[in-house]
């Protein structure tokens, strides 16, 4: 495992993190052994853990991180967020639930997560699917300030979502904000807005990092499914444009060069392409097995070439001489 900076604080995370959404919820496929798979990304190198307290029910997706924070709380750089409430009722599906971002709210929730964390301060508290209302708000970020003053969060970033985009939301936050870090869709068949927030003042001096969200674009870069997987109605993926699937297939066969011969897998390959971009920090990769969570964490290990790169880009510039049956929109609250 390799380990990089968030901007010019002082969080220092292993290039390959874990997020707990697939723990606390059955919309990726069910993970039996949960406690395993935190155990086995520690035992990896993995110190960046990535939480929320919307994840799942009941705020689960963070107190399954308890027993891990109990006995190897020092090496872990913990990451949770705000803004959802998760006292109201979630509408049906797979909706979001309401959000509220007055600062009092978000203290509590904050007080709320270290609860339920078992802990008394995180190191990065991100503004979970903010929209432009919150990144505008004076007096929600003079709270996130003193929150910050008292100890209880040692740097702040912004999550951006649900969908892919959110350019404006990405921008004022890089722009106005001081944020270590920017959470964004990013893979190697869908690199926009990531480069478009790459090429930020803030991102190119150094002062935060960008955190790479969806890197196997719905795992058709994991090797997992193929053009004609249907996905249950649960399922997240389920939510994806077809046409759109389809164009990434097609896109990916031209990427082969980034496995076939390399000694990486097509999921290791994937990682390492973003991390051949050094504005992303770290990368979150979508694990429900023991093995997806070894086989992510070794991508560091193999990193891309000088020639890979080069050539990751004439393709992703010639948008990899494909002719996209659907043009994803780039979702945003404005």
């Amino acid at each position: 495992m390799r380990y990089r900076r968030f901007g010019n604080s002082d969080l220092v995370v292993s290039e390959v993190g874990f997020g707990t959404w697939t723990l606390a919820s059955d919309w990726w496929g069910v993970v039996e052994d949960k406690q395993g798979l935190l155990h086995a990304a520690l035992d990896a190198g993995i110190t960046f853990f990535d939480t929320a307290p919307v994840y799942g029910n009941d705020g689960v997706g963070e107190s399954l991180l308890v027993e891990l924070l109990r006995t190897h709380r020092a090496e872990i750089v913990l990451t949770t967020k705000c803004g959802y409430d998760i006292d109201a009722p979630r509408p049906p599906g797979q909706s979001e639930r309401p959000q509220d971002w007055r600062p009092e709210a978000i203290r509590e929730q904050l007080d709320a997560s270290l609860r339920r964390l078992g802990t008394d301060y995180v190191d990065l508290y991100q503004l979970h699917n903010a929209r432009l209302s919150p990144i505008l708000d004076d007096d929600l970020w003079a709270e996130l300030a003193r929150l910050r003053e008292q100890g209880k969060v040692r740097e702040l970033g912004v999550a951006l979502g649900p969908a892919i985009g959110w350019v404006q939301e990405g921008l004022e936050s890089l722009r106005r904000r001081p944020i270590a870090s920017l959470q964004t869709v990013f893979n190697i068949l869908e690199q926009e807005p990531g480069r478009t927030f790459a090429a930020e003042p803030a991102i190119v001096d150094g002062t935060a990092g960008l955190i790479s969200r969806v890197p196997h674009a719905s795992d058709v870069l994991s090797g997992k499914i193929d053009r004609d997987t249907v996905f249950a109605a649960t399922d997240h993926r389920s939510h994806r444009n077809r046409d759109n699937m389809l164009d990434n297939f097609e896109k990916a066969e031209t990427l082969s060069f980034l496995w076939e011969g390399s000694g990486r897998t097509i999921a290791q390959a994937a990682v390492a392409g973003i991390l051949a971009n050094p504005a992303f920090t770290t990368v979150l990769p979508t694990c429900v097995t023991v093995d997806d969570v070894r086989e992510f964490a070794t991508a560091a290990d193999h990193p891309l070439d000088a020639s890979e790169i080069a050539r990751l880009g004439e393709l992703w510039e010639s948008n990899f001489g494909h002719t996209d049956r659907y043009e994803m929109p780039l979702k945003s609250s404005a």
